[in-house]
């Protein structure tokens, strides 16, 4: 298959089109006018190769965009007079309907062999799933062969695909098509989980449709690895957009695509769940700590691993805007209370948050509670970061992502706290305050029942939302099993420097644990695999609601 990325394609094309509402009209003859005349086509040498493309679903007009390569002479004008006479001929109950020559798309630099090849693919699986819900099925075997295509794991194949979810349409989209997935995975978890069990042993034999294909992506990835040598992750967003040409070939929205991705992520990650309160041996919890526990006699299995890399596992943004140097942070004045007073003032606060929180304010919040304030020297070679709160191995898993929706002097957006810098990254200027609302019970007014525990949270207008995401992986690489224990023992230990610092400063501060937790990982840009939240406060003024 050649997979030359990004050069112009030559294909001689028809457009098809037959007015709103055509979509069945137009795979009809997809199905019984294109593909049979391609395929006889092919045999007879008259064209090289033919290639499908396609609005996404729900694209005003629908329409087919059929292009051909190649054949006996090189000269397609006969073939594509002839199969536009037989397209015309279908289309003739349809007002609207036209077929005319076309140049391919200019800005598509899909490969020629991708898209012959996916064609191959996608077709006979358009005439097998006529129903939206099987059509769907179909695309998770498809992108489950291309996540493992990368050569990824497990968990590898879960990052992929919700990558890929969350790079094909808008954040509202996406949630709703998590959402959708969710529902649908718990609604049914157990035939998704036999789904992946077939398609994962179907990609794993080349005999099989899906396991042929699988070979294909396999050469794809490897070919555009060479073309893209700089590393790896160069490859991933030319062959998210091939997957994504191939999601269009079966007639599926960007939107259906992010939920299919997200559908088999969750049964890639997925097993049995026990009911949420089960307890028992088997429990997960019951399980972990039994696991997780070191023993003498398992002293050299279980030994920190001594990792080379600082980088290994750790969540890196997408991009990152501007940087905003933070300024110098407040020393205790002579009227500050006592750090004894601020241990017994320090409430949960519940209420209607709202400000002011300064720019100073929260220069001072993050570097009582998280900065780098000083290097400890072991030896000459060896030296490590001091932060105001203990880690384990001084590894320091835990970054700190902010929504500022209303700080003094401050740009409203999301933002990445860089503790050695004293710094603040910008991750994105959008507005997510009534996402964030929703993505919590606690804050969600549209939910009343069962009563929240401590009393009701207001937070419309909430000036700052602080999340602690843990580096699981990064962790793991050293700890092994432990290292979730000592994740969350160090989010605690952060969460309290938020807390007492915020009771110091006169604000108001909650932790909450009880979110939706991929909700929230979707609207940070977080995985939620290899990195995840573990803890999200407010903080800010109240007022008694």
């Amino acid at each position: 298959m050649s997979t030359t990325f990004g050069t112009p394609t030559s294909w001689h094309a028809l457009r098809v089109s037959a007015g709103d509402g055509a979509t069945d009209a137009l795979e009809a003859i997809l199905l019984d006018v294109v593909q049979p005349w391609a395929a006889h086509a092919l045999t007879q040498g008259t064209v090289e190769s033919w290639a499908l493309e396609r609005p996404s679903a729900g694209a005003a007009p629908p329409g087919l965009l059929i292009g051909l390569r190649g054949g006996a002479g090189d000269t397609l004008d006969k073939p594509l007079d002839e199969l536009g006479a037989l397209i015309t001929q279908a289309l003739a109950g349809h007002p609207a309907g036209q077929v005319a020559p076309s140049d391919w798309p200019s800005s598509s630099g899909l490969p020629a062999g991708y898209l012959a090849a996916s064609t191959a693919v996608a077709v006979p699986l358009v005439r097998a799933t006529r129903s939206r819900p099987k059509r769907l099925q179909a695309a998770t075997g498809l992108l489950l062969a291309a996540a493992r295509a990368t050569g990824a794991d497990r968990i590898g194949c879960a990052h992929w695909l919700r990558a890929y979810a969350c790079s094909l349409t808008t954040p509202a989209e996406t949630t709703a098509a998590r959402d959708a997935a969710e529902a649908e995975f718990h609604r049914n978890e157990a035939e998704w989980l036999r789904r992946y069990d077939r398609a994962d042993a179907e990609i794993g034999s080349p005999a099989t449709g899906l396991g042929d294909w699988h070979r294909q992506l396999t050469g794809v990835w490897a070919q555009l690895g060479r073309t893209y040598g700089a590393g790896p992750e160069d490859a991933h967003e030319p062959f998210r957009e091939l997957a994504a040409a191939t999601g269009r070939q079966l007639g599926l929205s960007p939107a259906e695509q992010a939920q299919a991705a997200w559908l088999i992520s969750l049964a890639v990650l997925g097993g049995p769940r026990e009911p949420f309160f089960a307890d028992g041996p088997s429990a997960p919890d019951r399980r972990f700590h039994e696991d997780s526990k070191y023993v003498g006699s398992r002293l050299l299995d279980q030994r920190p691993d001594l990792v080379q890399s600082e980088t290994a596992g750790r969540w890196q943004p997408a991009r990152e805007e501007a940087l905003v140097v933070l300024p110098r942070p407040e020393l205790p004045g002579p009227h500050a209370p006592a750090f004894a007073d601020v241990l017994l003032a320090r409430r949960s606060g519940y209420g209607s948050y709202r400000g002011p929180v300064t720019l100073a304010e929260l220069s001072t919040l993050l570097y009582y509670s998280a900065a780098v304030t000083d290097v400890k020297r072991m030896s000459p070679e060896l030296s490590y970061s001091v932060r105001p709160y203990p880690s384990g191995g001084t590894r320091y898993p835990l970054q700190l992502l902010l929504y500022c929706h209303d700080i003094t002097g401050l740009a409203r957006g999301t933002y990445r706290y860089d503790p050695d810098a004293h710094a603040l990254r910008l991750l994105s200027g959008a507005d997510i305050s009534a996402d964030l609302r929703r993505s919590a019970p606690a804050t969600d007014p549209r939910v009343t029942t069962p009563p929240k525990a401590g009393g009701n949270i207001d937070a419309a207008e909430c000036p700052l939302w602080v999340f602690t995401v843990a580096d699981l992986t990064y962790q793991r690489l050293h700890y092994g099993l432990r290292s979730y224990r000592l994740v969350l023992q160090e989010t605690g230990h952060l969460a309290q420097n938020l807390a007492l610092v915020a009771t110091w400063l006169g604000k108001s501060t909650v932790g909450l644990s009880g979110y939706y937790d991929d909700a929230v990982n979707q609207l940070l840009g977080v995985d939620g695999v290899d990195s995840a939240v573990l803890y999200l406060h407010v903080v800010g003024v109240t007022q008694d609601a």
